[in-house]
């Protein structure tokens, strides 16, 4: 016979797995402090799932110390694949029913997890809940709170507008990113944006007015400094993927802040980039892609692609 205190704790609903997802390469510097962030959480119904992209620096000493908590999971790629692949292979070990990205660099606040779980559990049709963010110096130190992120308007979708923006600490329910066709491993930056653009056509966003996350400022950053330029060009990839992938007319396009012209150099770029990595077949794929929104400025570009290459 079940006694009253087992009958209370069957009848008690379980609180959501929340899975942290963590793509590495070389952050070993940071990291530790990424990870404590973590343990240190209000919430303690979570798992990592931490996908190393074939890290040379000293990120494994840092795995010997977080080893022995088996909520922590520590994948390693063989060879480095760039940061759309681990990212999507983050989600597919992922276990969690929700889930959220948190760079090897950076941190949370310590009521991160708890709120976003709640949020999501109040608003079962969202898609994402995302807040705010500390921008903060190399050591973490909060400079400002991101003047760019905020509530994308009602009925508008936030790759149709310059500002604000989703960004961290965006948090998503799993089974809405399986709806979808998940991270492309194409991307080598602004995978998140990919996933931000994916997710809004499975269900609402949320914006929580309050920073939940820690985004350290530093030289290496992968979207910042020499980086920014790439990682926009492929933000501009992922604004045009969304518009094929939904077969969006050109009035609605016309609507927009970009132009075909941008639209289709930052396919055209991300091409070259490919093809110069051995990928001929997708950047050739990019470049019949890249045609929808302007043949004339896509076949002048290639041909200055080409000039420049001899």
């Amino acid at each position: 016979m079940v006694n009253i205190v087992e009958e209370i704790n069957l009848m008690k609903p379980t609180k959501p797995l929340f899975s942290v997802l963590i793509a590495n390469y070389n952050n070993g510097k940071y990291l530790e402090e990424c990870l404590s962030s973590i343990m240190a959480q209000t919430c303690s119904n979570w798992e990592i799932v931490l996908v190393d992209d074939a890290s040379t620096d000293d990120s494994k000493n840092i795995y010997r110390k977080f080893a022995a908590d088996k909520r922590i999971k520590i994948i390693t790629n063989v060879k480095n694949k760039g940061c759309g692949y681990t990212k999507r292979k983050c989600v597919e070990i992922a276990q969690g029913d929700i889930c959220g990205f948190v760079d090897a660099d950076d941190a949370i606040v310590e009521d991160a997890l708890e709120l976003l779980i709640r949020y999501h559990g109040e608003n079962p049709d969202v898609s994402i809940v995302y807040s705010t963010h500390y921008i903060c110096d190399e050591n973490l130190k909060p400079q400002k709170v991101a003047d760019y992120v905020g509530k994308i308007p009602c009925g508008v979708k936030s790759w149709s507008i310059a500002r604000p923006v989703i960004s961290h600490f965006a948090s998503f329910k799993r089974s809405k990113y399986l709806a979808t066709k998940g991270i492309s491993p194409i991307y080598h930056k602004a995978v998140d944006k990919d996933l931000y653009y994916k997710l809004e056509y499975t269900g609402p966003v949320l914006f929580i007015n309050k920073p939940l996350y820690y985004y350290r400022h530093h030289l290496n950053s992968i979207s910042l400094n020499q980086n920014a330029f790439v990682a926009y060009q492929y933000e501009l990839l992922a604004k045009a993927m969304v518009i094929l992938r939904n077969n969006i007319s050109k009035s609605v396009l016309k609507q927009t802040p970009y132009s075909d012209s941008e639209l289709t150099k930052g396919i055209l770029r991300v091409a070259l980039r490919q093809s110069k990595d051995g990928h001929l077949y997708l950047a050739f794929k990019l470049i019949l892609q890249s045609l929808y929104f302007g043949p004339i400025t896509s076949m002048k570009l290639m041909l200055k692609a080409f000039i420049d290459t001899i």
